[in-house]
């Protein structure tokens, strides 16, 4: 993460400290993170410390994996105390039933990237993919994670929303997505999708107040 960007977030994660009942961080915190054994990847500790702060003050905070950090194990498990979700989830806030999930691989389209999540997931290739030195490993990930950054907009927009109407014709009174980086908050009737968008350009979030949703864009207080 840019210095900028990472005192946005570390900002936002302070302000919500003693407030926020839960907290959802639904993929791609990083743009890539693999684990060793003995090592993880060169991260601002300065996002790490925040989220911990959240946790020892009383905030749940479950973070959902995406498709640029789904190597995450057990670092964030037991030194910050976060929730790790590796699948979509059903969960119940205010009397309302969601569905969270990052969003790859759920657009009828992306049969190739369901592929791939299972090449990357498959126990044996990730135990194989340690056998390389963090040195190399770490950059050579960074490199691929650039890469498929770069392809623009994604193309499978339309099917996101498509899943979501039929999860919400399922029962779900909301479905709450991230991936394409294109915030969303569409109403129908008493029901919602919502796509969070991203910390790179949009630096938006979803607030859940009783039984109100609200997309906001989230902004560094001038402390002058």
């Amino acid at each position: 993460m840019e210095s900028a960007k990472i005192a946005r977030l570390t900002s936002f994660l302070k302000s919500i400290k003693e407030k926020a009942d839960y907290l959802y961080v639904v993929g791609d915190l990083y743009d890539f993170w693999f684990e060793y054994r003995k090592a993880i990847p060169k991260i601002s500790l300065k996002v790490v410390a925040g989220l911990c702060q959240l946790v020892e003050s009383g905030t749940v905070v479950r973070y959902f994996t995406g498709n640029h950090d789904l190597w995450q194990d057990k670092y964030f498990v037991e030194e910050v105390g976060v929730e790790l979700y590796h699948e979509p989830a059903s969960v119940v806030h205010n009397d309302l039933k969601l569905f969270v999930a990052h969003g790859d691989g759920l657009a009828a389209g992306e049969r190739k990237l369901r592929f791939i999540k299972k090449i990357f997931k498959n126990r044996q290739n990730i135990f194989l993919y340690r056998l390389i030195h963090p040195d190399i490993g770490i950059p050579l990930a960074r490199y691929v994670s650039g890469r498929s950054k770069a392809k623009g907009k994604n193309p499978y927009i339309v099917q996101y929303r498509e899943f979501a109407l039929k999860k919400l014709e399922d029962g779900f009174d909301a479905v709450i997505l991230g991936h394409s980086h294109e915030p969303v908050l569409e109403c129908s009737g008493s029901k919602y999708y919502i796509n969070l968008g991203d910390w790179v350009t949009c630096f938006t979030y979803l607030q859940l107040t009783e039984k109100s949703f609200n997309l906001k864009t989230w902004e560094v207080p001038d402390e002058t």
